[in-house]
């Protein structure tokens, strides 16, 4: 236990040392700080190995982060302590010149240098220096300041959050007339640091977690008032309101304390008040108890091995570009017009490239021969039925891009490129009617209607003849009501029903993906069977498979051969003859600024994977959902251009900026923007009629 009860001797903590003054010439804080007058460091500093210690501190980790202890056996020998002995870590933090190494010199060491103090302007702590006050069993680690001139500011940033989440407490020293943003940055970033990366690695070192260390804001005025306790809130609570207005989350801290004290310039610091907060933590060993000197270096080196990588070191512009430029954002990737504001003869521009988005219609086909010669040329189609012709102002003809299956394919002779897209411009313009995707949505809709008027009947006579035709052996189709091996409703996942060919019960799609002959059942050629099935003929070719085992001779396949002939013959000449002339018409009717099938996969919103029935079930994405007609099937918003599913398209309204002046299809995206700008009062030129349901028969679906 800590020897801080009983008056040692030489103990700073119990007996303050009071002989330092600002006035004498003995060894001073790093820079005298006024809060008329506040020194800078007028010289760079550049991180060369610059040793700094004395007869009882060492340098522990220099600017570049590399340990000056090999081992800890050195470290032991170094602290001139056993690895029996159990000690707490007590680190310091601040902005250079605010005088860490003179406090660590009068809190720990009665004001006997210790850590180096200086009065130049050159910063005389660069690194991490390490002392040991035995009295008190106290690891005392020195760092290297805060908005110094360096010109690796993120390593040392780093450097620092590695020696808080090994010390047991945190002093961070500020000497100012009030608190400034700079220590709610630099606590915010340590108790963020701590939570994401430095807890994770200590737990997996010491093999137990726990809590950061407990933070002491040593805070020094001398014109000002620092923060004090009142009945209806501490200082600490003070604290804790300012770290979360700045939304700065500081539960990484087992501890939060505040100590300010008021020096008149003609009297010293006095740290009995900071001693005093030092002794509460120092026996508190509830959170943090204290440690061998071994397991401390071995965490050290393990934060510092862990995270070492390089940084790239970017210098901040003090320029505020914000407050002169154009504020006018590009909505595709976001960035800000470079121009100056109120730049009426110029158009926005921004020197970056922009990111492509289908449902802003932000692509462009340059001419590659001129944009190699470093000219941006706009090159025009001439669309024909077969293929597009492809014209440049300054070399004429380039190319003839050929068109699969009515999309026009890339070609070699253009460059693709995004160009930006303006929110103060028309961004959704005014373009030439989609009359050939409004045909298509109207046969679309006859089509549907008539499908979802004639689904019941036509499904009811459908199964009806197929039992007509079946085999005695299967089960008729009334009676299946879930699959006879996934137990899948069939009703309310919309899956097809299929017979097994070799014991006749009704099956899913994915419990009869195996296909070979059934000679007992007259299918000698590669038909339909469960896995059941599947294993009994793998062993007995010749065996009769499932419940309904009946002879041969009853079984009468060839009635069920005859109509599953005609029947495929006719659905594979429809699917080819109107499935594919119907792609081809989509294709070249579509919108240029709908999201391509190939892109769309999932739904924008939902995100359910387009699909059958079948295909939902492999991929693993439907759970009893019932999707109508079993299919999750592909739409697109006339408003933004994107993939999405029935569910998530109910909604029904003109959309005049895209030349729709009827009621189409809106995703409820759209139709939330559209209802946020109307409650927020803003001004909106589109009028929309009152939603439509998709119920209503009066609806265009696609």
């Amino acid at each position: 236990m800590f020897k801080i009860d009983k008056k040692i001797p030489g103990s700073a903590i119990m007996e303050p040392c009071d002989s330092l003054t600002f006035n004498k010439e003995e060894a001073r804080p790093d820079v005298v700080c006024d809060a008329d007058f506040r020194s800078i460091p007028f010289t760079s500093t550049d991180y060369e190995v610059l040793d700094s210690s004395t007869d009882r501190s060492f340098l522990l980790m220099d600017g570049n982060e590399h340990l000056h202890i090999e081992t800890a056996e050195k470290f032991c020998n170094k602290l001139k302590c056993s690895d029996t002995a159990k000690i707490k870590v007590v680190s310091i933090f601040g902005n250079t010149g605010d005088g860490k190494s003179h406090t660590m010199n009068h809190t720990f060491f009665r004001g006997e240098e210790v850590f180096k103090t200086s009065a130049e302007q050159n910063s005389c702590t660069l690194g991490v220096y390490a002392a040991m006050q035995k009295d008190m069993g106290v690891l005392c680690l020195d760092t290297e300041g805060l908005l110094s001139t360096s010109k690796k500011s993120n390593r040392r940033m780093r450097m620092l959050l590695k020696i808080l989440a090994i010390s047991d407490i945190v002093i961070y020293r500020t000497r100012s007339e009030r608190l400034h943003s700079d220590m709610y940055d630099f606590l915010g970033t340590a108790s963020k640091a701590f939570c994401l990366h430095f807890s994770q690695a200590l737990q997996s070192i010491q093999g137990s977690a726990n809590l950061g260390p407990a933070v002491i804001i040593f805070h020094e005025t001398r014109h000002t008032k620092p923060l004090e306790n009142s009945v209806e809130e501490s200082a600490g609570d003070k604290l804790r309101d300012y770290f979360s207005r700045l939304n700065y989350d500081i539960d990484a801290f087992s501890s939060l304390r505040y100590v300010g004290i008021q020096t008149s310039s003609n009297s010293t610091t006095d740290y009995k008040k900071l001693i005093a907060a030092l002794r509460v933590d120092l026996e508190n060993t509830t959170v943090r108890s204290p440690r061998q000197p071994s397991v401390i270096y071995k965490a050290m080196r393990s934060l510092n091995k862990k995270f070492s990588c390089e940084i790239v070191e970017k210098s901040i512009n003090p320029f505020p570009e914000q407050y002169f430029t154009c504020p006018i954002l590009c909505v595709s990737c976001n960035r800000r017009c470079q121009h100056s504001m109120g730049h009426e003869s110029q158009n926005h521009s921004n020197a970056n490239p922009c990111l492509l988005q289908y449902q802003f219609d932000n692509k462009v086909e340059l001419c590659k021969s001129c944009y190699k010669n470093g000219r941006e040329v706009a090159v025009t189609r001439t669309d024909g039925w077969t293929h597009s012709v492809i014209n440049c102002p300054h070399c004429g003809e380039i190319a003839k891009a050929f068109k699969y299956w009515g999309t026009a394919q890339d070609c070699d002779a253009i460059q693709t490129q995004a160009v930006h897209v303006w929110k103060d411009g028309n961004i959704l313009t005014k373009g030439p009617t989609h009359s050939g995707q409004m045909v298509l949505d109207r046969v679309g809709y006859v089509c549907e209607a008539f499908s979802n008027f004639s689904s019941q009947p036509t499904g009811v006579l459908k199964e009806w003849c197929a039992d007509k035709v079946a085999p005695k052996y299967w089960k008729p189709n009334h009676e299946i009501i879930n699959c006879f091996s996934c137990k899948k409703n069939f009703e309310k996942t919309g899956l097809r029903k299929h017979h097994c060919r070799g014991c006749g019960e009704g099956f899913c799609d994915l419990c009869t993906k195996h296909r070979m002959p059934v000679p007992s059942r007259k299918w000698f050629e590669h038909v339909r069977v469960c896995s059941d099935c599947h294993q009994k003929l793998l062993k007995q070719p010749d065996a009769i498979p499932g419940p309904n085992n009946t002879g041969p001779e009853e079984t009468d396949v060839t009635v069920r051969k005859c109509g599953e002939t005609i029947y495929n013959t006719i659905s594979n000449v429809a699917s080819v003859a109107l499935e594919c002339t119907k792609d081809i018409i989509k294709d070249t009717a579509r919108p240029d600024y709908w999201v391509p099938d190939s892109k769309a996969l999932h739904c924008n919103l939902c995100e359910m994977q387009f699909g059958t029935a079948e295909e939902l079930v492999s991929a693993g994405t439907l759970n009893e959902i019932p999707f109508k007609g079993g299919d999750n099937k592909r739409h697109h918003c006339r408003r933004c251009g994107q993939g999405v599913c029935s569910e998530c398209s109910k909604s029904r309204r003109p959309v005049p900026e895209r030349g729709w002046l009827e009621d189409v299809r809106v995703c409820d995206a759209c139709v939330n923007d559209d209802i946020a700008i109307r409650t927020n009062g803003a001004d909106h030129d589109t009028k929309f009629k009152p939603t439509t349901s998709v119920d209503d028969p009066k609806a265009k679906v696609e």
